[in-house]
């Protein structure tokens, strides 16, 4: 398995990651590093560990934020999709209507043309 070295916070750790997955790794590292040194900023040299606890905080209630928006959006979805489905149903019923009533009508149109036909 491969080993990278990340750096968060000018402290570099190694490690060990499955095969392909090493950019992924550091762009994630990338995204905790920045939240440390944002922190970091605001407080001060407040400790590692505290500095790592308070960035996965705030990284796992961004991931929260994202994951209720993800499930409003979802059953948004699905209220357009049954919306949609009730439409169609609405559409077919009506395209079936539309084509008696234009059978009915062609119908009584033949009738009529076959008795002045007849009369003539």
């Amino acid at each position: 398995m491969p080993e990278i070295v990340v750096n968060i916070n000018d402290q570099d750790y190694a490690i060990v990651c499955d095969p392909g997955e090493e950019n992924h790794l550091k762009q994630l590292s990338s995204r905790i590093d920045f939240k440390v040194r944002e922190l970091t900023k605001r407080f001060g040299k407040i400790g590692e560990t505290r500095l790592m606890v308070m960035a996965s905080l705030l990284i796992a209630d961004e991931i929260h934020d994202l994951n209720q928006k993800l499930s409003s959006n979802l059953t948004k979805i699905e209220e357009l999709q049954t919306s949609i489905s009730s439409k169609e149903r609405i559409l077919d019923q009506q395209q079936m209507e539309s084509q008696k009533y234009i059978e009915s009508n062609n119908e009584k149109l033949t009738d009529l043309l076959s008795k002045l036909s007849q009369a003539s």
